[in-house]
């Protein structure tokens, strides 16, 4: 294999094409506007650079000779990164382009006309970085806002880099670099709501300032906790919009959906929602409504191996008393007499001793 065609493939040099690499493709996105043009053409030089076909725009790949036998594939490279440019442009730009060959002029004429009037620029980001503020924004969508001022400000102001051929031994970029951290912190704080001042004054006591991820960090914790706080006091204070009360809410109110049993510990749905059509009364049915049928003896307290003609006596009485009430209109509770509780007691009294003889 001959020297040029080894180099054409290797897949380190900048004239190398993958098979797979199409003039159609759309690099980047948005589409070059008249006001984005920084951030498109960072995107883009990240792309071309991943491709390894940066040399192309910015001077280091001059085109070759024609007779030179690396001028085919320089060519066939340039119409390939001219494309890949030309393709995220919007239409009116992108006519005033499109018959130039070099994509190296393509790439110098976009900058000339798009990347001018950088101070105002700068000045505009820095205003807008110290007048933002939290209001109604979580922290991380507030601090998102400010994180995107603050990359297109490095875009144009990129940290000083030392240049010295000795090394430095002076300490004048690493406090401009300490300067940075303060000025973003105190945008960020200072635009917080009020609820964060404590942590805003614990961060502000440390010496020196931890960078602006770390304190971004510290607010999201103490963002938690206040949430936290906020969900314990709306469930305290949450009313119920079935029966009314503080405290809960409609999904676990007991008298919607039935009051837990003391003796088996499970709860009684639907109890709480029965209503009587004999008496009005909820809590039971008019097929068990003591009012229709007769109230039992001695009520909750009744025996179970009790005599039927006590049942029959009590009966009848809770029957004749619940016609009275009904004929006067009465929906009282229903009371035995002292006689009526006496001869329940002398009959009971009668019936152990009859079981005992037994």
């Amino acid at each position: 294999m001959s020297e040029g065609a080894e180099s054409l493939a290797n897949i380190h040099s900048y004239l190398y094409l993958h098979p797979s690499e199409n003039p159609a493709t759309s690099l980047v996105s948005p589409v070059l506007e008249l006001n984005n043009y920084h951030t498109w053409s960072k995107s883009m030089e990240t792309t071309l650079s991943a491709k390894n076909k940066l040399e192309f725009i910015d001077g280091s790949a001059p085109e070759p000779a024609i007779d030179d036998r690396y001028h085919s594939a320089w060519r066939r490279c340039n119409n390939m990164v001219a494309s890949w440019i030309v393709n995220p442009v919007s239409l009116p730009i992108r006519q005033s382009i499109v018959w130039m060959n070099k994509a190296e002029d393509i790439w110098r004429d976009l900058k000339s006309r798009y990347a001018q009037g950088d101070l105002l620029r700068v000045s505009e980001l820095q205003r807008e970085a110290s007048s933002i503020k939290q209001g109604d924004l979580s922290v991380t969508e507030y601090f998102t806002k400010l994180r995107i001022i603050w990359d297109e400000l490095d875009n144009y102001r990129p940290e000083l880099m030392c240049k010295c051929l000795n090394k430095c031994s002076c300490d004048v970029l690493p406090n401009i670099t300490q300067r940075r951290i303060e000025d973003q912190a105190m945008q960020f704080l200072r635009g917080l709501n009020d609820q964060y001042n404590n942590v805003q004054s614990h961060i502000l006591l440390m010496e020196p300032l931890p960078h602006i991820t770390k304190i971004f960090s510290y607010v999201v914790q103490q963002e938690r906790q206040l949430q936290g706080k906020i969900f314990a006091s709306n469930a305290n204070t949450a009313s119920c919009t079935f029966c009314g009360k503080v405290g809960h809410n409609e999904n676990v109110c007991f008298r919607k959906h039935g009051f837990p049993d003391s003796k088996e510990n499970k709860p009684s749905f639907g109890k709480g929602s029965k209503t009587c059509s004999h008496c009005g009364r909820s809590g039971h049915t008019v097929d068990s409504c003591y009012r229709k049928h007769g109230f039992p003896p001695g009520f909750k307290t009744q025996a179970k191996n009790s005599n039927s003609n006590v049942n029959n006596t009590m009966t009848d009485e809770g029957r004749r008393v619940t016609a009275q009430n009904e004929q006067k209109g009465e929906k009282q509770d229903f009371h035995l007499t002292a006689q009526q509780y006496h001869t329940d007691i002398h009959y009971r009294a009668i019936f152990r001793v009859l079981r005992y003889l037994k």
